[in-house]
């Protein structure tokens, strides 16, 4: 998967312009076919766009084939591709396949990350795969930065980390935020000091690497206002268990061998790489006993006894807090 700066950068290298992205984050989404508008159209050359859960596929598709008399190009955008009709995807898999075109740019947004079939993986895989996923916090930093720069004003760095800590769940939400602290503010400089009311997002999601991150960094407050808002979002104890006896049985291997043995191993590369870091942070002792807890815990989970949320909430106390 290319980020959007390798498209950019290397847009006139490529032949066709066929995009599929991946991710969920508007912002980035907008961002990207405003870029490749700039890039591939000039003013008087047609973008279009289709919903195709609602606009007509067959007028969609001959969109596609017609070619112009002038030469124009034009830039097809797509949302909702699995609505397709089978007859329909199997066209336009053709039409990518047998007929591709320099004057045609088409950007398919990714539907729902949950929607995969046959179809989707076929289309996906014939596409230059673009992600658009939502940027760890410190990439979004850089592009809370580059926004602003782009619109005319500055930001704080004190202001900027509160408003990804409270509203990062994408890029949209931060930038939003941003627009509407500006409305309330006539400085170029927007400061935490500003008279505009900063209030926290208690509805804000969280990936769930960022819990077992800040446990294993001991952040007692972050953890409990991940940790709540976890629960709020309906993610289940029996997730939140297993992924704590994957974090520290991992911590454990890696602290007592010098390696993560792999039946312990974490997906996520941002906890691999601070593994060391939560070694440093318990004793061998205390992630005995962490992980004794973790087991009597899952067993009240797969029981379906009472109590478990408290019994989480008291381990991330003993975890948090105390000697290593």
């Amino acid at each position: 998967m290319k980020s959007i700066a390798d498209i950019i950068k290397n847009f006139n290298k490529q032949k066709f312009h066929y995009y599929y992205l991946n991710g969920d984050d508007i912002f980035l989404e907008k961002f990207f076919i405003n870029q490749i508008q700039k890039k591939f159209l000039n003013q008087s050359e047609l973008k279009l766009m289709y919903h195709l859960s609602v606009d007509d596929e067959d007028l969609f598709l001959r969109e596609l084939q017609t070619n112009s008399l002038f030469d124009d190009k034009k830039l097809i955008v797509c949302w909702e591709i699995n609505k397709l009709s089978k007859k329909a995807q199997n066209e336009l898999l053709s039409f990518i396949e047998m007929n591709p075109s320099r004057d045609i740019c088409l950007v398919f947004v990714a539907p729902d990350f949950r929607i995969k079939n046959k179809f989707i993986t076929s289309l996906s895989s014939k596409l230059t795969n673009v992600d658009i996923r939502t940027p760890f916090p410190n990439k979004m930093k850089n592009w809370i930065i580059f926004y602003a720069n782009s619109n005319g004003f500055k930001i704080s760095n004190e202001l900027l980390n509160f408003y990804i800590d409270s509203y990062g769940d994408s890029l949209s939400s931060v930038i939003n935020e941003i627009d509407k602290h500006r409305t309330y503010s006539s400085s170029k400089i927007l400061d935490i000091d500003d008279k505009y009311s900063l209030t926290l997002n208690v509805d804000r999601k969280y990936n769930y690497w960022q819990f077992l991150d800040n446990i294993g960094s001991k952040n007692t407050y972050k953890c409990f206002q991940i940790y709540r808002s976890l629960i709020n979002n309906n993610i289940s104890q029996n997730y939140i268990v297993s992924g704590l006896s994957s974090l520290f049985l991992s911590i454990y291997s890696k602290k007592t061998s010098g390696v993560a043995k792999k039946n312990f191993y974490l997906s996520n590369k941002i906890l691999n790489r601070n593994l060391d870091r939560y070694c440093s942070n318990f004793s061998e002792q205390k992630l005995k006993n962490i992980i004794q807890e973790l087991y009597k815990i899952d067993k009240m989970v797969k029981t379906f006894q009472f109590g478990v949320e408290q019994k989480i909430e008291l381990l991330i106390l003993k975890a948090c807090y105390g000697r290593r």
